[in-house]
């Protein structure tokens, strides 16, 4: 079986033991004595700079699963690793951690395994910690003219990129994208430089002056009506009627795709008799839309087009994780960041 590196392994490392924010008990603590992780083959040992929080990092703290230590999305300095030319070098890296040997990845789409171990989320301890492991071919490194606080986006962009690759939104007369989260203004900006027909709708007014400052269509979700003209609508909210209003604004033969993931204690959304309907009717294409390619958010950042001013809205030190924790929870916040040292 491919190991990934076990979660909460002991280590033979000189500092036994490293600050760490675990799941116990089915709550976040910030452990002063984890285990210090240990050098393995393949693997490096980081360092984290920053750490940003996203709802799959809420959705873990809530999660009934046995789990280690918790964050995924990061920027930090590889402290340890078999490769010289790495050690001191600023990365970011992947989250989905897979068995190179497996079918899935050997065919390219390893992002898809079954039995992929997931930073923090899923067989392999996270980033939240002040040292952690990773597979060596995770890491991308960080070019010089791309600052830590851009750098911590990477993982958010790289998926925002994939969603506008899903299906083709240049030429599209209507392009939706329904949320006002950090993953829904940044699919709103990336696409709007792909097509300026698309509009952002959402419910929160400061969502819609960050749309209006961007230059990028937006109108407030309440005034807006379901006229079943749109050609790709794409949903972030979190809400399990989402779905069913994206539904309602997609034109015959036009596509879903789905880029969010109800919180832990949302109900789960579904389709009922008469989305089904809908669907059938309309001959609607529905997709999913998860992870993109670390390289492709850090050529983003590289090409100086994305805008991430007035994202961050709040910064904590690791000490003070849970407070950054319980704000990551409030819809007033967009992006929250750990400053781990």
């Amino acid at each position: 079986m491919y190991r990934f590196g076990v979660v909460g392994e002991s280590c033979e490392s000189d500092s036994s033991d490293v600050r760490a924010l675990t799941l116990q008990s089915g709550s976040p603590v910030l452990s002063p004595e984890y285990p210090d992780p240990s050098l393995s083959a393949g693997f490096a040992i980081i360092k984290p700079t920053l750490v940003l929080l996203t709802q799959a990092d809420i959705r873990a703290c809530r999660s009934a699963d046995p789990l280690g230590v918790l964050g995924h999305q990061f920027v930090g300095i590889v402290d340890q690793s078999d490769n010289p030319d790495l050690i001191g070098q600023r990365v970011v890296g992947d989250v989905n951690i897979t068995n190179p040997e497996s079918p899935l990845a050997k065919r390219g789409i390893g992002h898809h395994d079954p039995q992929r171990g997931i930073l923090g989320i899923r067989a392999i301890d996270g980033c939240l910690s002040d040292r952690f492991i990773i597979p060596e071919r995770n890491l991308a490194l960080v070019p010089d003219e791309i600052d830590d606080e851009r750098a911590v986006f990477t993982n958010q962009l790289a998926a925002a990129i994939h969603v506008s690759r899903i299906q083709r939104i240049e030429g599209k007369t209507f392009v939706t994208v329904l949320g006002g989260d950090l993953t829904a203004l940044l699919c709103a900006q990336i696409m709007s430089n792909l097509n300026a027909s698309v509009r952002m709708l959402t419910g929160r007014s400061d969502r819609l002056e960050l749309c209006a400052k961007w230059g990028i269509k937006h109108r407030h979700l309440d005034q807006v009506g379901r006229r079943a003209d749109q050609d790709i609508v794409i949903d972030t909210l979190t809400e399990p009627e989402s779905l069913s209003t994206a539904l309602a604004m997609a034109r015959p033969r036009g596509a879903i795709i789905l880029q969010s993931h109800p919180v832990s204690g949302i109900a789960e959304p579904s389709l009922d008799t008469n989305d089904i309907a809908m669907v059938i009717e309309r001959e609607l294409k529905l997709y999913g839309s998860r992870c993109g390619q670390i390289n492709d958010g850090l050529e983003l950042l590289r090409s100086g087009t994305i805008d991430l001013s007035g994202l961050i809205t709040k910064r904590v030190r690791f000490d003070d994780v849970m407070s950054g924790l319980r704000a990551a929870v409030e819809p007033n916040h967009i992006g929250v960041i750990v400053q781990m040292r």
